[in-house]
């Protein structure tokens, strides 16, 4: 076997999945239902499509991260506690080939679910407005798809480093968690617990751009960045935080940065999860 056959099997595994099914079945279905019911107030059909797809994607900051985990999670982690992946390396395989494969296949699937809840929204939007901005959809999707990459690469490394299914699950909830839910919790979010440390208990003056640079640690807070970048001149979003109207935000903060931001994100665990996987005794 190879990196192909690894991927090719763990895909064909993977899409056989009830729950992976369900959870694109769901969504799909839930995106559909969205673009049914989104009208645009005194706005022509293209912008209307065009601002769908853009408050859809504050749904999809919340929704694509479960997908990601939920169809990775177990993807090398159950290969080691069913003792399966003694079988692959044996085949033989390097431990780069089954971690890689895995990667690949996941990343397909969560890629294929992505685009299905996409085309179930465009269907609609193009069914009740008869316009396709087709710029603007395409740079939603691509940005959307690096976002649910970023999840599956972590979802993989946390995999690779765990070897039970209970450890898989609380890695996979507490991503999710620490990335996503803590950003946007009221009352006990990031950004609230950055000014209190600063302020509060360390006692400095207010630091706007130090706040905002710990907020754009996050991958939603670099997708919701990023969509500025793929959306029409007029319908860019203030995602980080402003003192003041006319405050303009340090270069290091623009929207291009979330780029990077993603790099970091998809680079630096699955080094980590490698390195981990390949070191451990199987």
């Amino acid at each position: 076997m190879s990196l192909v056959d690894v991927t090719r099997k763990d895909f064909t595994a993977a899409r056989r999945s009830r729950a992976l099914w369900a959870v694109a079945t769901l969504l799909g279905l839930l995106t559909a239902f969205i673009a049914f019911g989104f009208s645009g107030y005194r706005m022509s059909p293209t912008e209307t499509v065009q601002q769908l797809f853009r408050t859809m994607g504050g749904v999809l900051a919340l929704l694509v991260p479960i997908v990601a985990l939920v169809a990775s999670y177990m993807s090398i982690a159950g290969e080691r506690e069913s003792g399966g992946v003694k079988f692959l390396l044996g085949l033989p395989n390097s431990r780069r080939d089954v971690f890689l494969g895995k990667l690949v296949s996941r990343l397909t699937i969560v890629g294929a679910g992505v685009s299905f809840m996409f085309a179930t929204a465009t269907a609609m939007a193009v069914a009740r407005n008869g316009v396709l901005p087709l710029g603007a959809l395409a740079g939603i999707f691509a940005v959307t798809l690096v976002y649910a990459a970023v999840f599956v690469g972590i979802a993989v490394a946390l995999s690779a480093m765990v070897a039970e299914r209970s450890r898989a699950i609380a890695a996979a909830v507490g991503s999710y968690f620490m990335l996503v839910l803590l950003y946007v919790i009221p009352g006990v979010n990031v950004a609230l617990l950055i000014r209190f440390v600063h302020q509060r208990m360390l006692g400095f003056e207010p630091n706007f751009d130090l706040y905002n640079a710990v907020l754009y640690t996050s991958p939603l807070i670099a997708y919701r960045k990023a969509m500025n970048l793929a959306v029409p001149s007029g319908m860019e979003r203030q995602v980080l935080q402003r003192p003041t109207e006319e405050y303009a935000l340090p270069g290091y903060l623009g929207d291009e940065i979330s780029l990077l931001v993603f790099a970091v994100w998809l680079g630096v665990p699955l080094a980590i999860g490698y390195l981990r996987f390949d070191g451990a005794d199987l």
